[in-house]
């Protein structure tokens, strides 16, 4: 019997360091899932949130330009005035992370940009208007993508939470495994110690 009741007590130290390991791989599982999820909503915020604001920006530049140039053909200064604030968004857009999409579509949009300073500059008012309204197309391209990337990224928040909650439901079915396993073994072990008690007889 005695040999049984080693191999209990091994079996429940082996279970108990389970739970203890079980429990660190857990908090360390939820610390990696969490600071994924605040990387991923930071990035929503920042790198799309943030950009849409720009976008909206650089488009009522445009517009102010595409303006200038149908109704008021020659307005270099008014055009010029436009650029500038359209050159200072843009710094703060490259700050942002870029898709590689993004990227290409922003760097047309730039090329446009410098296009319309050209041909202003030369009285080339038909081509800058028509460098304006590309750059207004594109700038449409890249708040679709905002959109698009956007809920790509909420996408994987929502996996990341929805598997989190599944391992978290498997490792309390594990504990409660092991619980019952453990609390077997406590029942085995006093019937074990009940039959090693001698029995008292009462002689008369």
């Amino acid at each position: 019997m005695w040999t049984f009741a080693i191999k209990q007590k091994m079996t429940a130290a082996i279970l108990l360091f389970s739970v203890i390991g079980l429990v660190m791989l857990t908090n360390m599982r939820e610390q990696r899932i969490a600071t994924r999820i605040s990387a991923a909503v930071t990035s929503i915020y920042e790198d799309r949130l943030v950009v849409a604001q720009y976008i909206l920006r650089l488009s009522k530049q445009m517009e102010g330009i595409i303006t200038v140039l149908e109704k008021e053909r020659g307005m270099d200064s008014h055009i010029n005035r436009h650029l500038a604030d359209v050159a200072a968004v843009n710094e703060l857009y490259e700050k942002t992370i870029l898709t590689e999409t993004e990227k290409a579509n922003f760097e047309t949009f730039k090329q446009l940009c410098q296009a319309i300073s050209v041909n202003n500059k030369i009285g080339n008012s038909p081509a800058a208007l028509m460098a304006a309204r590309q750059a207004e197309e594109t700038l449409q391209t890249l708040s679709s993508i905002q959109v698009e990337e956007g809920k790509n990224q909420l996408d994987d928040v929502l996996s990341m939470t929805n598997f989190s909650n599944i391992l978290s439901y498997l490792e309390l079915a594990i504990l409660i495994i092991i619980a019952i396993i453990l609390q077997m073994l406590v029942f085995a072990s006093k019937t074990i110690i009940g039959a090693k008690k001698p029995k008292h007889e009462h002689m008369n």
